[in-house]
Formats: C-alpha cells, sequence, structure tokens
C-alpha cells in the first residue's frame, strides 16, 4: 500500500465553502466592538407633521440573526428623530424596530446590517404613523427620490406641501448648497449624512407665515443590496441546503463572505452586502433527502467555480435561482474497494494546525474524468468512498478560488483500500508532496519554500556522490537540468524568477535511483 499520500492545499487569504461557520467572527481584524448607528424619522401619515416625543422601540430579531437579547425603547426628538447606538462583536444581524399608532396598531420593519471592511454601520429607519390631529394650517412637507440606476450622489426634491397660496420655496441641502426652486434636482459632491430643509412661505389669512421640516439622507460610499434565488432539485426546490457567498474583489481574489441554511421552501437569501461581483453556491444538507443524489452547484447551474456565472450585484433582486447537478448512481458500480482520509487545516502557527476542516467538497472521478460523485468532510474531517470497484480513481477538493489539480489513486486486487490520505488547508497557493517509495526519498529533502517565488532550494544528504537533477513543467517539457558533486555541494539550487506561474516536478537521480518532488511557483 502506497503510504503518507499527503496533498497540501494553500488558500491565499481566502476561506473554504463549507467551513466558513468557523471564521465567520473573525472577519473584523481585532475584537473591538462594532457599532450600528440607528436612527429615523416618525411623521404624521395624513399631514406630514413631525412627531415629538414618540416611543419607538428596537430589539433583536431572532427569527434571522441573533443579536444577544438586545432589547431598547427611544423617543423622537423636537424633530420628530430618534437615534441609537449598539455595540456588537457580531458581524452580521438583523433588528427589529417598531413603534405604534393612536390606536396601538404596529408599524415595523426589519433592518439588517454586516460589517466586511469597516466597523460601523449607519441605518436610517423612517416612520409615517396616523395620529388623529390636524396640525397648524400650514406644514411644509416633501419627499426625495434618487434614480436605482445613474448618478446615485444625484437626488429629485418634491414638495408636497398642501396649501395652495405659497408664495416661495427654500431648500437648504445640509451640504452648504440652496435652492429656491419648488421641485429642484440636486447633487452631493460626495458620501455622508446630510440633514435637508425645506421652509415654505405663504399668505395665511392675510399675514405671511413660514412652515419648515427636515429629512436626513444617509449617502454611503457604497452601496448595500440584498440578493437571494430558489433553489431546485429537478422542478422542485429541495428541502434542506446551504447557500455560500463569494466576493470576488479587484484582484480576482474569492472571498467568502457568508453562509446561509435554509429549508422547507428552497429559498436561499443575504442581506446587506456591498455592490460588486459575487459567486454563490448551493448544496443539500447531509440531513436533505437530497443527499448523495444532487451535487453542490453554483449559480449558473456549474459545478465548479472556474464555470459559474457571475453575480453583477448593484440593486437588490431575489432571481438568482439555481438548479442542483443530478449526481451519478455511484452505487450501480458495486464492488469492495474504498478510499477515505481526513481534511485538516496545517497553519505555519503550530498550536493552530490539526483543526479538522468539516464541509468540504471532495469529488472522485474517474480514469476519463468523468464526475462519478461528491462527498463532504464530516465534522471530524473525515469523507469516505466505499463499496466502489477496483480501479483508477482522481481526489479532488473543490476549492472555490483555487485551480486544484486532482489526486491519482489506484485500487487493486493487492491494495483494494486506501485510508490514508490526508488533505492539508493553508494560506498560500496550492502544492501536492506524494513521496516516492524508494531509498533516496530519505536523503533528498523537500524544496524550501514551496510555493517559491524566485530562489529554490532542496537539501541533499547523499555523500561523495554526482547528483543529476531535471525541472520539467506540468506538460512534461524539460524546463531545466544539471548536476552538482554531492561531496562539496550539499544541496540543490534553482532560480525560478523566469519560470511561468505554475506547478512543477524535479527529478533527482544518483546511481540509478531516483525521487521526485513537486513545487508550484507563484509571481
Amino acid at each position: 500500500m502506497m503510504k503518507n499520500r499527503t496533498l497540501n492545499i494553500y488558500l491565499k487569504g481566502l476561506f473554504l465553502s463549507g467551513i466558513i461557520f468557523l471564521f465567520q467572527q473573525s472577519i473584523i481584524a481585532d475584537n473591538s466592538a462594532n457599532q450600528i448607528i440607528v436612527s429615523g424619522q416618525v411623521t404624521n401619515f395624513e399631514y406630514g407633521n413631525v412627531i415629538h416625543n414618540h416611543p419607538v422601540y428596537i430589539t433583536s430579531d431572532v427569527t434571522l440573526h441573533k443579536l444577544g437579547s438586545y432589547s431598547k425603547v427611544v423617543y423622537t426628538d423636537e424633530q420628530g428623530y430618534y437615534h441609537d447606538t449598539i455595540s456588537t462583536t457580531d458581524t452580521k444581524g438583523s433588528l427589529l424596530i417598531y413603534t405604534t399608532d393612536h390606536e396601538g396598531r404596529i408599524l415595523d420593519t426589519t433592518i439588517h446590517f454586516r460589517f466586511l471592511n469597516r466597523n460601523t454601520n449607519f441605518i436610517i429607519a423612517d416612520f409615517s404613523t396616523y395620529l388623529p390631529f390636524k396640525p397648524l394650517d400650514l406644514q411644509a412637507r416633501f419627499k426625495y427620490v434618487r434614480k436605482i440606476n445613474g448618478d446615485k450622489h444625484k437626488f429629485s426634491f418634491l414638495d408636497q406641501t398642501d396649501f395652495q397660496h405659497i408664495i416661495s420655496w427654500y431648500w437648504e441641502f445640509g451640504d452648504g448648497e440652496t435652492s429656491n426652486c419648488q421641485n429642484p434636482t440636486h447633487r452631493y459632491a460626495d458620501a455622508g449624512l446630510y440633514k435637508v430643509r425645506l421652509t415654505v412661505t405663504a399668505r395665511l389669512k392675510g399675514t405671511v407665515q413660514t412652515s419648515s421640516i427636515t429629512k436626513q439622507i444617509h449617502l454611503q460610499r457604497e452601496e448595500w443590496c440584498h440578493l437571494g434565488g430558489l433553489v431546485f432539485s429537478e422542478y422542485f426546490p429541495i428541502d434542506k441546503g446551504y447557500a455560500y457567498l463569494y466576493l470576488i474583489d479587484s484582484l480576482q481574489n474569492y472571498i467568502a463572505i457568508d453562509t446561509m441554511p435554509f429549508d422547507t421552501l428552497g429559498y436561499y437569501y443575504f442581506y446587506h452586502i456591498p455592490e460588486g461581483k459575487y459567486l454563490v453556491k448551493a448544496e443539500p444538507m447531509k440531513e436533505s433527502e437530497h443527499y448523495d443524489q444532487f451535487l453542490p452547484t453554483y449559480y449558473g447551474d456549474f459545478l465548479f467555480w472556474q464555470d459559474a456565472s457571475e453575480i453583477s450585484l448593484h440593486s437588490t433582486s431575489w432571481e438568482y435561482d439555481i438548479k442542483l447537478v443530478k449526481s451519478p448512481d455511484i452505487s450501480a458500480f458495486g464492488g469492495s474497494g474504498s478510499i477515505s482520509g481526513n481534511v485538516e487545516f496545517s497553519y505555519e502557527d503550530k498550536s493552530t494546525s490539526g483543526i479538522v476542516a468539516d464541509g468540504v467538497h471532495i469529488y472522485l472521478k474517474n480514469d476519463q474524468d468523468d464526475i462519478l460523485t461528491c462527498h463532504y468532510s464530516d465534522e471530524l474531517g473525515e469523507f469516505i468512498f466505499d463499496l466502489i470497484s477496483l480501479n483508477t480513481y482522481w481526489i479532488y477538493p473543490e476549492v472555490t478560488g483555487i485551480t486544484t489539480e486532482p489526486f491519482k489513486i489506484e485500487l487493486n486486487a493487492i491494495t483494494p483500500t486506501v485510508d490514508d490520505i490526508t488533505i492539508n488547508i493553508n494560506f498560500g497557493s496550492i502544492s501536492y508532496v506524494i513521496p516516492v517509495d524508494n531509498e533516496i526519498n530519505n536523503v533528498v529533502g523537500l524544496p524550501f519554500p514551496n510555493p517559491v517565488m524566485e530562489n529554490l532550494t532542496i537539501p541533499v544528504n547523499i555523500p561523495n556522490q554526482n547528483i543529476i537533477y531535471e525541472v520539467y513543467d506540468n506538460c512534461g517539457r524539460l524546463i531545466e537540468n544539471g548536476m552538482i558533486d554531492s561531496s562539496r555541494d550539499n544541496e540543490i539550487k534553482l532560480n525560478t524568477y523566469f519560470y511561468k506561474r505554475g506547478i512543477y516536478t524535479l527529478k533527482v537521480t544518483s546511481n540509478n535511483e531516483s525521487a521526485i518532488r513537486k513545487f508550484v511557483v507563484v509571481k
């Protein structure tokens, strides 16, 4: 049996889809509390006047995300505004905010927050409630609108004052600019919080009177949207599953943002995420009746991230449906063979090494590169493909954002079972360490550093021999060769500066015995 098979998978600042739960609390660089600033205004639905000293209730929404057991009552000020600042170590969540009208009927809204590249979230939630009293005859009133597409710094302001004898309008946009138009448009130069004031002047019963009202606009540097859709097993939504969200940044890194479990109706949704490019992947849970019947599938109905359809998100949309790809029936093959192993993290910090990684997608392919099935590593980091026929197989861990090479396994009458595969997850690129069962393997060390950018060193412990080395690229082409005398040199040194990015094979030969070493060149 071949021993010590090790496949080292290095992740460059990325997270695996199935293990996002382990990192969900570490998106923020430090442990300082995040700040949620909630504000809004309560106005009279019928007349538009602000409502002073009115209660507004803010509680954690435990139906979506838990934010401890937060609950608070705040009251509006003379301009109808309420304010609250909440400290939390959560990286995402939801709050239920509500108020009541004069008959005790509840008006509510759910707000969502998420912390990615900042630790302050400012959220506005306004209410317009019915109160049965009429204010002064002259009451200024307006609304503002912004087009979904186009210049998002540009707003249109619409006067809604219900009075026929208005003499003038005076707008203050909160950035030092003003207007005397009835329905002006205004463009803000930068993001920020602005209080817009409208003052109307009118003739009322022979006298000139004025009325003013303010509203606040929060213009964010990043636009935040929601996205979601349905996950189907053929023609019907799946019963239980997970959806994973990946952000594609400007450097084409794939960063795991969120994991969302869903059930019953097949809906998945991600709240309050910034504009940008994303991938979404969905899969059945192990508890699902569809597990083993359908494979993890990206939006666009593809199995692998290289083929997945990018979502260019600029506004809220709930139409990103996914139809899971059906799995072949491997049980029909039968057989006495099995392939198993475990998946774990392997960091330079030894104290954090050896942590099991569950939920990692491991594909099994045949020698014709056909997908046979996909299993997930369990809560112990273990995976197994059993009752398979004796044949040649390829193990392929699917890692979003990383080009993974398959790993060959041969099952035969002598070796019907391979149960010592270890998949190590680290930061960086992908490399493979495949030991060779011969004596020279013990005296030729591992390439260092691996991955390498420029200078590579391979230790040699064979005394007083001529050692021939050859370097081949991933297509089998000879890139470089040479010879060293181990009586003078105890290492092979390579300059890989002009090598292309990719996986290379180093073959070391001495006295007709050979050893193979793999290394990865990154730029």
